[in-house]
């Protein structure tokens, strides 16, 4: 009979996890050419794992089995006891009945035996009983004669202590066992550890990092065994950074997950966060009764699903570090890829806010409400292919085309997701400025202005004001009373701007009354009459300030925080003067030619782009050589993909994504468009996206965009009113009060 350890080294199992092509080539070679039960049931378990990586289930279970088959009826105890814990192993998390192997074989102490049972406990969520198994194994592996077998072992370990919360121990784990494959030239194993090391970001708080490690490993991971679980992992790390609208959409791309493993577990619980972002009760009640009927009332994934409910209902996690913001050119990217660090800093402003400690509480809502970008701009073709892809698309849906508006809303999720390539994290990972304490600077620089803070923190509705170096805090109405105030207040500005009347005009004046009673009155002793830097909350972003009984005529600059109201501040100071212009007319607006031709007058130093020359490419290149842009052009919105709204040009769009591939930005930007100040907040920071806030963020010291739609004829006579008064030095914010803010344009940055 054939010598097992020859055998093992003409066809060893560590062959699967190197190629399992050429593993199950070889096995099929054995099995054609000897009768052998030992060489059979060797052969027929490579095989079965082999088809298993490849992807077929079904084929795996029948090779498997019929391993344990053979080598039970000859009677090989070792042999039947290694084809059983191949199967467990990898087919445990599937419904089917498992072969049975003599009960004397299954006492045998073997370390795969310990190993399979381990990775079958993992999968029904009893991670203490995999982490016992896999302990024990260990040792027998260390000295096994094939040492490769141990890094696969290390691989399900770091996993498992991962899902139990022991991260140091799971991170040391990981790294050995990705050393390990490495060294032994196992590509495969070695994308599993990579994968298993995103996981470990996710829990750690650093999405960026998580979804640079999915990236890496995704490549070898594309069978229908592995892709789902990394699939999964990805969305699992956006609807923590709060990306929920991407994570949904990732696991309809899956279909219907089915068995009783990890990746059924991780479905269901990506099902339950989604639940809970959209407040879907009944959904939420429905999956956790699922999973305990899926793994028991003593499964660790019913605890996982207990954590998610009471996490995203408020409480934060246990104190860990957190990693520090990326360097990174994409503002979605940055306002999102540390959703732990942004909601401990939440979370002690809430208690600073509770407790009535003003600055602290001021210092906490900065360090949530700063992002900084680094200081590259993006550079990846794939990327910029798909934003062509995306602008190209858009011109199809404009003209009409059905088919297109479908498409859009499939690549607006595809760009979502790829824009955190790893080519745009430097190997430092942390971004140049990073936060700082705004205080000394904040009450230096405000000179006579007031910075007033609306945290909209639902737990401690508050605004906080920073007068004349103190800092007050005023208590607000509760957070829902403040928003269906705003949204309805919004609306019929809205209106009266295209639809101006009588009626209209009384209903508007009571809404703002309303606005101006629940946000400015309690703060209205400290502010005085003083010019304001206003950083709003989530349901104050879409104001238009201006409109206000009390703020009329009075300047205002919107910003995110203080600290970024500084920043542009500085970027002001060094603006050139007189400005280089680039004034851009997009096809459609009435008299939008006009109007820039109007502007133009009053910049010798002035670039036109109209027609046909106002393409993407050609207004990306002018902007990038400019000090002041103006954009006379239609402005748009997409509901749920906020980097996606821009300004249509001859070619399709100009998209707050495109803004991230310009080296310079002029320091003034006027967008003469339709809600193009408009901005979606960011999930759980509030930090505002859209083509606005992207002009901000990469580097233009203010933008003037309205929160509103625009009527074209008005809006293009009170440009060049407001473009004549810029050009005799009246600031930015006292130009908008004055000139603007009737139509509902706003001054972002620095005012």
């Amino acid at each position: 009979m054939a010598d097992p350890h020859r055998l093992m080294s003409r066809l060893p199992v560590s062959l699967v996890a190197r190629d399992p092509a050429a593993a199950l080539r070889r096995a099929q070679r054995l099995l054609g050419s000897s009768t052998d039960p030992r060489i059979r049931s060797l052969a027929l378990r490579i095989s079965g794992l082999a088809v298993y990586e490849l992807g077929s289930f079904t084929e795996a279970r029948k090779r498997l089995t019929e391993a344990v088959r053979v080598a039970v009826q000859a009677n090989l105890a070792e042999e039947a006891l290694l084809a059983r814990a191949s199967w467990t192993g990898a087919l445990s998390r599937y419904p089917g009945p498992s072969p049975r192997i003599p009960v004397a074989t299954a006492s045998t102490s073997s370390a795969l035996w310990l190993l399979a049972r381990g990775v079958a406990a993992y999968h029904s969520g009893r991670f203490d009983d995999a982490l016992a198994a896999f302990t024990a194994a260990e040792p027998a592996l260390r000295t096994a004669s094939d040492p490769r077998l141990l890094p696969g072992l290390l691989c399900s370990r770091g996993l498992a202590l991962i899902r139990a919360g022991r991260l140091t121990e799971a991170e040391e784990t990981l790294l050995h066992g990705l050393a390990l494959a490495e060294q032994y030239s196992l590509p495969r194993l070695s994308a599993m550890i990579t994968q298993n090391l995103g996981c470990l970001a996710t829990r750690q708080g650093d999405t960026g990092l998580a979804m640079a490690r999915f990236a890496q490993a995704a490549p070898l991971l594309q069978t229908p065994t592995r892709y789902p679980a990394l699939v999964l992992e990805r969305a699992h790390a956006l609807a923590d950074a709060g990306m929920v609208r991407e994570a949904w959409q990732l696991n309809l791309s899956l279909g219907k997950i089915r068995g009783c493993g990890a990746d059924r577990a991780l479905a269901e619980l990506l099902s339950l966060k989604i639940a809970v972002a959209s407040r879907a009760h009944v959904k939420v009640a429905a999956t956790v009764d699922l999973l305990e009927r899926l793994f028991g009332a003593e499964s660790a994934w019913l605890r996982a699903a207990e954590q998610i409910t009471e996490t995203r209902g408020g409480s934060l996690p246990a104190p860990r570090a957190v990693p520090p913001p990326p360097a990174t050119p994409h503002l979605e990217v940055a306002a999102h890829a540390t959703p732990l660090r942004t909601a401990q800093a939440l979370h002690h402003a809430t208690a600073a806010l509770q407790s009535g400690a003003a600055k602290a509480a001021l210092r906490r809502l900065e360090q949530a409400r700063t992002i900084d970008l680094g200081p590259h701009t993006c550079r990846n073709q794939r990327w910029a292919a798909l934003l062509d892809r995306y602008r190209a698309t858009f011109a199809e849906a404009w003209r009409g085309v059905s088919t297109a508006r479908y498409k859009l809303h499939e690549l607006e999720v595809e760009m979502a997701v790829d824009q955190w390539h790893p080519c745009c994290r430097p190997r430092d990972a942390s971004s140049g400025q990073g936060w700082e304490d705004p205080w000394e600077a904040l009450s230096t620089g405000l000179g006579s202005r007031a910075l007033v803070h609306y945290s909209d923190l639902d737990q401690a509705p508050a605004a906080l004001t920073v007068v004349d170096g103190t800092v007050r805090l005023h208590e607000l109405a509760a957070g829902s009373t403040i928003k269906d105030a705003v949204t309805h207040f919004e609306h019929l500005a809205a209106q009266h701007v295209f639809s101006p009347g009588p009626t209209t005009a009384r209903l508007l004046a009571r809404r703002a009354e309303e606005v101006q009673r629940l946000l400015f009155e309690p703060i209205a002793a400290a502010i005085g009459d003083r010019e304001m830097v206003i950083a709003p909350g989530a349901y104050t972003q879409v104001l238009p300030w201006g409109l206000l009984p009390a703020l009329r005529g009075r300047p205002i600059s919107v910003v995110p925080s203080g600290q970024v109201w500084l920043r542009c501040r500085q970027r002001a100071l060094h603006s050139r003067q007189p400005p280089r212009a680039l004034l851009v007319a997009g096809p459609g607006p009435e008299d939008a030619e006009a109007e820039v031709r109007a502007i133009a007058r009053l910049y010798p130093r002035s670039r036109i782009l109209v027609g046909a020359k106002a393409r993407s490419r050609t207004v990306l290149r002018g902007l990038a050589r400019a000090d002041l842009a103006h954009f006379s052009a239609h402005g748009f919105a997409r509901n749920g993909a906020p980097m996606c709204a821009g300004l249509v040009l001859a070619d399709g769009p100009l998209l707050a994504y495109d803004v991230e591939r310009v080296q310079h930005l002029p320091a003034l930007v006027v967008l003469s468009s339709c809600t193009t100040g408009r901005p979606m907040p960011a999930v759980p920071s509030g930090f505002p996206l859209g083509i606005a806030a992207s002009l901000l963020a990469r580097g233009s010291a203010t933008v003037v965009a309205s929160v509103l739609r625009v009527p074209d004829v008005q809006a293009a006579a009170a440009m060049v009113r407001a473009h004549q008064a810029l050009r005799s030095g009246v600031p930015p914010a006292t130009v908008v009060a004055e000139h603007l803010a009737h139509l509902g344009f706003v001054c972002f940055g620095a005012g």
